[in-house]
């Protein structure tokens, strides 16, 4: 109620030292002039350049001033997360920067943000990269075959990818955690749908052609894959629907499509995938015995 009556606002708090309140009040002038800022508080803008803290009592002070640091607030209309809210962080600490340099620090839920997204994004390419290899490893290991690990990881992290990018081509905003933690849980969540189905295909295969392998494959394992897939995919999307809470909304939304899709690709795209490339498995797979028609 309070945000439809007065609007959205979200405080950055700047720490800058106290030695020089001109300077503060030099700076302040120029943040307010930032767009998307409503207002700055600070001890120059509310108290005045001319009065001298001494003459003050410190219950006054103190709300902006300790011992070696003034407090900043700087109220924006921005949001709390996204491009515009991302962009004022970097220029209000471009400006105390050029000011203090890096004696002055900044903090608030949309710097919180910011940071982890700067930090995090390394990280998780990191992250992606070793889930995928380790995976790799473990299938390669398991199937004895260097193309199945291939297709399986590439149908599961299609579903991944086509997940995310619902967002993008709907226009909708995406909470930054949200995406953290599904573009690995997803893949890690969901794989087991597709080796499921390869290894009941693997065995078939070695007494019936190709098609009539998969055909029985998936008259076995259908139901199993369902199952799995409308569990997680219900729970995510009951999170979605019953959840105030915006992030784990989103993290429940994203979890429902991404287990939906990745369903739908181990049905349509895996078993096409595989029957393209029987020839490959066939000749990249030690032992496979897979049936030879006479």
């Amino acid at each position: 109620m309070i945000e439809e009556t007065f609007g959205q606002s979200t405080p950055i708090v700047l720490l800058v030292p106290n030695d020089d309140i001109a300077k503060e009040n030099e700076l302040a002038d120029e943040i307010e002039a930032l767009p998307h800022v409503d207002s700055v508080m600070s001890y120059a803008t509310m108290i005045g350049t001319v009065i001298p803290t001494d003459f003050l009592d410190e219950s006054v002070t103190s709300e902006f001033q300790s011992e070696n640091y003034s407090r900043i607030m700087v109220f924006t209309s921005a949001g709390v997360e996204g491009e515009i809210p991302f962009q004022l962080v970097e220029q209000t600490r471009e400006l105390a920067y050029s000011y203090y340099g890096d004696a002055a620090y900044s903090l608030g839920e949309s710097v919180t943000l910011y940071d982890m997204k700067e930090t995090v994004s390394k990280d998780n390419q990191v992250v992606n990269t070793m889930t995928i290899i380790t995976i790799a490893i473990v299938l390669m290991l398991t199937f004895r075959s260097f193309s199945i690990p291939i297709i399986l990881l590439l149908t599961i992290q299609a579903a991944v990818w086509i997940n995310l990018s619902v967002p993008y081509f709907t226009n909708d905003s995406l909470v930054f955690v949200g995406y953290l933690i599904v573009s690995t849980v997803q893949l890690a969540a969901t794989i087991d749908y597709g080796i499921l189905l390869m290894e009941t295909y693997k065995h078939h295969r070695q007494h019936m052609p190709a098609y009539t392998a998969m055909k029985k494959a998936l008259d076995e394992k259908i139901f199993s894959i369902i199952i799995s897939a409308a569990i997680l995919s219900s729970v995510g999307f009951i999170l979605w629907f019953t959840s105030t809470n915006p992030t784990v909304s989103s993290i429940g939304l994203l979890l429902g499509r991404g287990a939906a899709l990745a369903f739908l690709l181990v049905i349509f795209f895996l078993p096409a995938m595989l029957l393209l490339s029987d020839k490959l498995i066939k000749k990249t797979t030690h032992k496979s015995n897979f049936y030879e028609e006479e």
